[in-house]
């Protein structure tokens, strides 16, 4: 029996955050899982420029050995929804814009790569802010 055949009205459905924020978290997981391989493909050889990893400067190097690890590790502890997974990601993602920012002599700008670390924290953080507000209630 509905709740308007005995005179109460029906509550809309209540915003689940905490829903939201794990399918978030796991859509994010699968976004790295596949950054990762793309750049251990690069390692590997596949999709380096020339076939060569060598043939790129020893910064982009470093970036790239470095990202196509960390993002593997920080997929599987999203997916996991693990709180260490939450700061290798934020690692990650927060190391990645400083190099596509800060070392803009080193590595080229990238305002895709800027804007996709900027708008997935600023997501997570609010999807938490409103997970921790319906915890409280």
């Amino acid at each position: 029996m509905d709740g308007e055949s005995n005179g109460n009205p029906v509550a809309p459905p209540r915003f689940d955050a905490r829903l939201a924020l794990v399918v978030y978290v796991r859509i994010l997981a699968m976004v790295f899982i596949a950054s990762g391989l793309r750049r251990w493909a690069v390692v590997l050889g596949p999709l380096a420029p020339g076939g060569d990893l060598l043939a790129l400067p020893v910064p982009v190097i470093v970036a790239t050995v470095f990202f196509a690890a960390f993002d593997l590790v920080a997929a599987v502890g999203l997916w996991l929804l693990a709180s260490w997974g939450t700061v290798v990601w934020l690692i990650s993602a927060l190391t990645e814009l400083a190099l596509h920012t800060a070392f803009r002599d080193l590595f080229p700008f990238e305002p895709g790569v800027v804007v996709f670390h900027v708008v997935t924290v600023v997501i997570y953080a609010v999807l938490t802010m409103l997970y921790e507000r319906q915890r409280d209630i």
